[in-house]
């Protein structure tokens, strides 16, 4: 998106409003103390599914 403000359609420019409102990098407060008081988890922390060889153990 590096066309100016003034060349984009009305779609393009909502579209450009929203994607710099839920940019992350751009907000570093958090939005409620939940969030900021809860620690991120990587992906192996979560566990994983069940699989049929877990079932049949």
């Amino acid at each position: 998106m590096s066309n100016s403000s003034k060349n984009m359609d009305s779609q393009e420019q909502e579209i450009e409003k929203l994607a710099d409102d839920i940019n992350p990098s751009e907000d570093a407060r958090p939005d409620s103390l939940a969030e900021a008081t809860t620690a991120p988890l990587a992906d192996d922390e979560l566990g994983g599914n069940a699989n049929e060889d877990d079932v049949k153990k």
